[in-house]
């Protein structure tokens, strides 16, 4: 997998070279399983969405038609041209996603986002944000559309009034929500293993149920025309504008192409999309239209109104559906999105990740589920998503209502990565004026269209997106100028090596054998935890390491370039360390490299030091004083270093340090 990774980020072809084609079709299957999950499920409520009593629009051909050609040409613009096309080729060595992209902002001579200009690091923050509140309304409204199949199944699931919830879909929906979340702690690999085939399966219902409905109204494919879609803007220009809200909802999901990408491929996720996912949806969708027009016909009026007047729910998707076929296809679509919910946990496990690699968050504790770097399980993240999607479906009740709030994440992350992505590849890849106009001029205006008329769903529900997205951010911006401030402190009680050493050459120490590792977030001058050390003990190590570890803005660092040794005097060495935001730091193991550049020690005679830090807020630093109490207490719940950096509980001592902020 690791060869597959590192293959696609330096070859253009959807191919690695050396690859086997029944790698890639397995790399492609399981893309099918985990990358379209989310975006493959969105025929469940997205048609429906844009009917929805708050946009106002009639059904009629006009309407019908326009919708169609929007939903058919925003998976072709949005996700087959600007995420499959273009995003996809920004790759961090492989890995994709959000702070795989601000990594790539950061100077070429950096090694940390220090360099990343603030306004490109706010955004991939806000970005990140929202990409979680969107991990808790996807499991949603995904499980909870797919069990309102049952409303259509049988009268005896009917609510009996259309805006009401209903109870055992609830029931259903919150059982399966806590199935999904109690597992994850098995891991990607053991869970996702019937993934593929699963999507396989659903993608090849759709698309029979969407072009069986199609041969009985072929008209409807003169949609593909976008001439319709400005047909649809004259008739109706302002329900059109609200009902985009509604329409972005076929593109969910586009972001996971992109956070996936170190784990399938350019190649594979291409090859899924192009071949399977997206002929699927369009056909399923252009069926769903075709019902609709029908149903019109047939009743005189619109199939929604005359299923309100009746008390229960019309749903496009499930009226294409054999009455026979009704159950298995609820049990199907509730397994579609029990992956759709798995594919946006995982990528919430993978951001949580790297935003600790990359001091955005504090160290979570993180589990690490197999051999493969970003197959990782977040307790915390685990615990706080479950409860927190219990509560929206028990709030919302109905995946009408979700819909309001789900959206809105989606289009702000697309601005996000747009201006992103033009940024790194103007700084990156050479990309001049004319390229990047062009870039940014076509898919940012069709993005901030999209954003904008999800503004208007914030009093209907968006404004728990934003407050969701407001909340995470804050977190991660304390946490962010925290670390700084608590940075420019620790340098302040920080004594130069030439002052210590000289000092140790005019004034020897009691020297013990064996080796001691003096951990540091400080690459130059002698620790505090040092310092400390030596008020105290009084004494110290024949052989001492100054070890300074420290989070590069790439996936992975090879081990010959992870550690640089410098020998010093009176036994003393300076090691600077450094990890990808997909790699574990390992003091250990980071030492056993340090001995390639001639540092040698046995890990049994080794004692490391590492300091527990004590903040409190009464400093003098310009930081608002109720933002340091919140840095302090992420700094307490945060997991403790030894933890952090794999150093064996025998072979270590803290020492305490007071640091007011």
């Amino acid at each position: 997998m690791e060869t597959h990774d590192r293959a696609s980020s330096a070859e253009d072809s959807p191919t690695p070279k050396g690859t086997p084609a029944l790698l890639h079709i397995g790399l492609a299957v399981g893309a099918l399983g985990v990358v379209f999950g989310d975006i493959g499920t969105s025929p469940l409520y997205a048609l429906k969405g844009c009917f929805a009593p708050g946009h106002g629009l009639p059904v009629s051909d006009v309407t019908v038609m326009g919708l169609l050609s929007l939903f058919l040409w925003s998976l072709v613009i949005v996700i087959g041209l600007k995420y499959a096309w273009f995003i996809l080729r920004a790759d961090n060595k492989g890995e994709g996603g959000v702070f795989a992209l601000l990594a790539l902002a950061a100077p070429k001579s950096s090694r940390t986002i220090e360099g990343i200009p603030l306004a490109l690091l706010i955004l991939a923050i806000a970005g990140a944000s929202l990409l979680y509140a969107d991990g808790v309304l996807t499991p949603s409204i995904s499980v909870l559309s797919a069990y309102e199949g049952l409303e259509v199944a049988s009268p005896t699931f009917a609510r009996g009034n259309a805006l009401a919830a209903n109870p055992i879909v609830l029931a259903l929906t919150i059982a399966t929500i806590a199935g999904i979340f109690s597992v994850q702690r098995l891991g990607t690999g053991v869970i996702g293993r019937a993934f593929g085939p699963i999507m396989i399966a659903w993608f090849l219902v759709i698309s029979l149920l969407g072009a069986l409905e199609i041969a009985h109204n072929p008209a409807v494919l003169e949609a593909a025309n976008p001439v319709w879609i400005a047909r649809l803007v004259v008739l109706h220009p302002w329900a059109t504008f609200t009902a985009l809200g509604a329409v972005i909802l076929c593109i969910t999901g586009g972001e996971a192409l992109y956070a996936d990408l170190g784990h399938f491929g350019r190649g594979a996720i291409r090859h899924a999309w192009y071949f399977v996912a997206m002929p699927a949806l369009i056909l399923n969708y252009f069926g769903q239209g075709a019902r609709i027009l029908t149903e019109s016909t047939r009743l005189g009026e619109s199939p929604f109104i005359d299923a309100a007047s009746r008390g229960v729910d019309y749903n496009p998707f499930y009226s294409i559906v054999p009455e026979w076929a009704l159950y298995p296809m609820v049990v199907l679509a509730a397994a579609a999105t029990i992956i759709a919910s798995q594919a946006i946990i995982t990528g919430m496990f993978s951001l949580t990740y790297q935003a600790i690699q990359l001091g955005c968050l504090p160290r979570f504790r993180v589990v690490h589920t197999s051999n493969h770097g970003g197959h990782v399980f977040v307790p915390v993240v685990n615990t706080v998503a479950g409860i927190g999607c219990i509560l929206i479906v028990a709030m919302f009740g109905t995946s009408e209502r979700l819909d309001d709030a789900y959206g809105l994440a989606v289009a702000a992350v697309m601005v996000f990565t747009t201006i992103l992505y033009t940024y790194v590849m103007h700084h990156r890849h050479g990309w001049g004026a004319v390229p990047c106009t062009l870039f940014l001029s076509t898919f940012l205006s069709i993005d901030l269209v999209f954003l904008a008329a999800n503004l208007m769903k914030i009093a209907h529900g968006g404004w728990l997106t934003l407050l969701i997205g407001a909340f995470l951010m804050f977190i991660m911006w304390t946490w962010i100028v925290g670390r700084r401030v608590l940075a420019q402190r620790f340098a302040r009680q920080t004594l130069a090596f030439d002052h210590l050493l000289n000092n140790l050459e005019t004034h020897p120490i009691h020297r013990v054998s064996g080796t001691a590792v003096f951990l540091t977030p400080l690459e130059d001058g002698v620790p505090p935890t040092l310092m400390h050390h030596l008020k105290h003990n009084k004494v110290l190590h024949d052989q001492v390491a100054i070890m300074s570890i420290k989070a590069a803005p790439v996936p992975v660092v090879d081990a010959q370039d992870q550690v640089t040794v410098e020998e010093l005097r009176q036994g003393f060495w300076k090691i600077t360390a450094s990890h990808g935001f997909n790699q574990r730091p390992d003091a250990p193991e980071l030492l056993r490299l340090a001995a390639d550049e001639g540092f040698k020690t046995i890990e049994g005679n080794t004692t490391y030091f590492l300091g527990r830090t004590i903040l409190t807020p009464r400093g003098n630093s310009r930081v608002p004083a109720f933002q340091k109490r919140v840095f302090c207490a992420l700094a307490q719940i945060s997991a403790n270093n030894p933890t952090h950096f794999g150093i064996p509980p025998g072979r270590m001592v803290e020492l305490g340090i007071q640091i007011d902020l």
